[in-house]
This record gives structure tokens, C-alpha cells and sequence, in this order.
């Protein structure tokens, strides 16, 4: 198939992303999005532009000047402002603010090189798609994804054929959500599976540095299980994958969001799923090419090595789609 990457060339596009990927937030000036206000070509340029006041880049320095005259404030009005300890705890606290100004700054020169030229937002048809909107505005608050990965998931859920949809790496629910309204002129089964508040990863290795076991655990199962009580097809499913998934009959899985960040799980998971995949079906792999995750990186290199029927595909930011060649 035209725009097979072979395993050497996957890994070599992974360790090629130098550039780190600033996270993006979804919303309007204000940090929020109205989901009634459809079709405004303003409303597209502050989605596609990540603007929301706390705590994005450019939202630090409206916060940047009232820290430091607080920081002041506090100074001059207590009756120990010339002991040299309290003096000095005030200077951690300056000193606290200017790092954050420097960090603001480099970040923001980051978004403007990687951003160069930049998106042309006024002219992506489904920045103005009212469904795709709406789903965006009820995920906002509770999905770690930018607007970009949403739209490519948006748009692959409803490329692929017949068959169950299935997410690994819930959180919150809100990529969940997201693919149940995506899907929502189908009559698909969905499973999510995440083990919640008992427990964010189960091994942690040496390229997952960045993580430890405690991490994502702030949300719970039942919060879940209420988010898409409005979709009679979704089914919450709390464990680690795919222990979890040992008593389902996942057959015929046409589509997988797979964001699970670290090697062991990546691995673990794409060797269950790749025989259960259904005619037309695809994974897509979350944190691909991502500077944070080398595991991910690394576990489907192997996978690839090991499964040369299956087709990689990167997409921008940092996400992947892998095709089982001989399904479609």
C-alpha cells in the first residue's frame, strides 16, 4: 500500500522529533467554549490557536505582573519584611515567578518555530462541523488531547468499517465521550478501559521516566460509568489491559484509540489487539513521536519488526495509525 513506512524508517521519525510539542487547550478567550456560537470564523482561530487564559502560554503573562505585586503586597504589609529568612522566602517567591516568565517565553518561541507557516484554520471544514464542535466543547475539561488529535480521531472513527470500537487509556472519559458522539449514527459496541483511581500504570520501566505509578489516578470509575450513561452502547471497563479485556469476546475491533504512554503497555496491548482486528480497522497510537514518551516510541518499533503485515502511518501532532494490510 502507497506510504508504508518500514520499521527502520518508523524509528528513525520517531528519535527525529527534536522539537518538544507544546500541549494545546481547546477553548475561547475567555476559556471557554459556547457551543451555540457555530460557524464563526473568529471562534475557529481561537480553537486552532490553543487560547485559554490559565494556564496557557499566553495566558501567564495576564497572571505574570498581579503574582508579583501580590508577592509585594504580602512583603511590605508583614511586620518580619526586614528579618532575613522571611526576606529571603519572598525571593523564592519572585524568583518562582520570573521562572515561570522565562519558561512562558521559551515555550512560546517553540510554538512559533514549530507553528511556521502557520495552520491555516479558517479554511479546515471541520473546525466549522456544528457535531464536531459541540463534542469538543463537553470534552474540553476532561481530555488531554488538542483540537487537532480530536479532529483525526474524529474523522478515522467514522472512515472505518463494521466492527466494535474500543478505547485503552481512558482518564476522565473525555476522548471516550468524544468517540461515542463521533460514532453516534452507528450501531457499535464501545468498550473504554482504564483501571481509574486503583491504580495509573501497572509496570513503569526505563523509558518511562517521566511517569510514576500514582500518576493519573485523580478520577474514578464511577464519574465514568455517569459521563456516557447517555450512550446505551458504551461499557466502562476498570483494570489494566489486556488482563481486563481476558473474559470479553473482542472480536472484530474496528477501531482503537491506544494511549497508554509507557513500553510494557503499548507492547502488551497492540499484541492483543493485532489479531482481533477487524476488515477495515485501525489503531490509532496516542504520544507517538512525543519526547516524553520513548517507550511508546520504542514498543511499536519492535511491533512493527515483529508484524510487517501492519502499515504505520504518523499523523501531526503526535499521533499514529496502524493498518492491518490485508484488511483493506
Amino acid at each position: 500500500m502507497a506510504g508504508y513506512m518500514p520499521t527502520q524508517a518508523a524509528s528513525d521519525w520517531a528519535q527525529s522529533r527534536t522539537e518538544p510539542v507544546p500541549i494545546q487547550h481547546v477553548g475561547n478567550a475567555s476559556g471557554s467554549v459556547n457551543g451555540n456560537l457555530l460557524g464563526d470564523k473568529q471562534r475557529v482561530l481561537w480553537y486552532c490557536r490553543g487560547y485559554k487564559i490559565n494556564p496557557s502560554v499566553e495566558g501567564r503573562k495576564c497572571w505574570m505582573m498581579p503574582a508579583l505585586r501580590k508577592h509585594f503586597a504580602n512583603w511590605k504589609a508583614n511586620p518580619r519584611r526586614w528579618e532575613i529568612t522571611y526576606i529571603l522566602s519572598r525571593l523564592k517567591g519572585f524568583s518562582l515567578v520570573a521562572f515561570h516568565s522565562l519558561d512562558s517565553y521559551r515555550l512560546k518561541k517553540y510554538r512559533e518555530k514549530l507553528m511556521i507557516p502557520v495552520v491555516e484554520a479558517e479554511y479546515v471544514n471541520i473546525l466549522f462541523d456544528p457535531e464536531f464542535q459541540n463534542s469538543v466543547a463537553q470534552v474540553k475539561d476532561i481530555s488531554c488531547l488538542d483540537v487537532a488529535r480530536l479532529a483525526n480521531m474524529w474523522n478515522l472513527a467514522r472512515l472505518v468499517g463494521p466492527g466494535i470500537f474500543v478505547e485503552v487509556g481512558t482518564y476522565k472519559g473525555g476522548t471516550a465521550l468524544h468517540i461515542c458522539n463521533a460514532i453516534e449514527h452507528r450501531d457499535a459496541d464501545f468498550y473504554c478501559f482504564d483501571p481509574f483511581e486503583k491504580g495509573g500504570f501497572e509496570k513503569i520501566g526505563d523509558q518511562d521516566k517521566c511517569f510514576k505509578p500514582s500518576d493519573f489516578t485523580d478520577t474514578r470509575y464511577e464519574d465514568v460509568v455517569n459521563l456516557l450513561s447517555s450512550k446505551p452502547k458504551a461499557k466502562v471497563i476498570q483494570g489494566f489491559f489486556p488482563a481486563a479485556a481476558e473474559n470479553l469476546n473482542l472480536r472484530d475491533i474496528a477501531f482503537c484509540h491506544l494511549d497508554v504512554d509507557t513500553y510494557e503497555a503499548t507492547k502488551d496491548s497492540l499484541e492483543f489487539l493485532a489479531p482481533r482486528m477487524a476488515r477495515r480497522g485501525l489503531i490509532i497510537l496516542d504520544d507517538m513521536g512525543h519526547r516524553e514518551t520513548p517507550g511508546v516510541n520504542t514498543a511499536v518499533t519492535e511491533f512493527l519488526a515483529a508484524h510487517p503485515s501492519f502499515l504505520f502511518i504518523p499523523m501531526f501532532p503526535v499521533q499514529a495509525v496502524l493498518l492491518p494490510k490485508s484488511l483493506w
